[in-house]
């Protein structure tokens, strides 16, 4: 039996490193994937992903929507400019504002709500157009963790969403500004609220909480929401994209593989 058992052991060892040679070949093919996609030089570039115009309750026409910078290059002054026409495509009015986050890392996304002061132009809006412009700049450094946060409805309508921030950076974070994005069931950008953390300044290694809260007229619309901060030195700490989740996974399950298969090597051999 034991030359039997000797050549299962050796055919355990040969899938094993099949196995685990597939997957290294898989994970060098994403990585040099990534090598022949990535320009050879540095390009700033922000999208608008979605967008939606409204009249509020008091009479001032909102643009709300989202951007992202798809470059790869930081940057800031992130400016949305909105041109309004009335229905015979009549330019009636024009404005701008810039984006909740000041410094958008690459791959970030930041929120924006353009409004309208005059209410009598605002009456006459029936669609407008969009354009963005931005600067490149230094990225901040990661420095900032959201714990936790969940969402109510308060007794008179209107959603909070309370949680709590920390520093976990060496030195002292001054204003940070959390930023929630709500939006609708097809994932369009419905509107945007931001509140300060309390204290709005945060030592290391200390937390603090904070409440963003929307009015009521704008909570039905409101199916999910995504949240982000920075402060005047850090940037909050990014979610995985999802080339890293699939490369994590692999790399997760090759080692998966190895100890199964050693496993089965210190099984006995009947």
């Amino acid at each position: 039996m034991l030359y039997f058992d000797n050549l299962k052991e050796e055919s355990v060892k040969m899938k094993t490193s099949k196995s685990v040679f597939a997957i290294l070949l898989l994970l060098g093919a994403l990585f040099a994937s990534i090598g022949l996609i990535s320009p050879v030089k540095a390009v700033a570039d922000v999208d608008i992903l979605s967008h939606t115009g409204y009249l509020d309750s008091l009479g001032f026409y909102h643009v709300v929507g989202e951007v992202q910078n798809v470059g790869d290059q930081a940057v800031n002054y992130v400016k949305i400019t909105a041109t309004f026409y009335d229905s015979s495509h009549v330019v009636i009015a024009t404005d701008f504002t810039f984006t909740g986050l000041y410094v958008l890392p690459v791959g970030r996304k930041s929120p924006f709500d353009l409004f309208l002061f005059d209410t009598t132009q605002s009456a006459k809006v029936d669609h407008y157009s969009l354009s963005v412009t931005f600067s490149t700049t230094t990225p901040l450094t990661i420095g900032l963790e959201i714990l936790s946060n969940s969402s109510y409805i308060d007794g008179i309508g209107w959603m909070h969403i309370v949680g709590e921030i920390k520093n976990i950076g060496g030195v002292m974070a001054t204003y940070v500004k959390i930023i929630a994005t709500y939006y609708n069931g097809t994932g369009g950008v419905v509107d945007t609220e931001f509140t300060f953390s309390d204290p709005s300044d945060i030592d290391p290694d200390q937390t603090a909480p904070f409440d963003i809260t929307l009015s009521s007229e704008r909570v039905p619309y409101v199916n999910s929401y995504e949240l982000t901060a920075e402060s005047t030195q850090y940037a909050i700490i990014p979610e995985f994209s999802t080339l890293t989740s699939m490369l994590l996974i692999l790399i997760m399950l090759a080692v998966a593989i190895v100890i199964y298969k050693r496993r089965l090597l210190k099984t006995p051999m009947h």
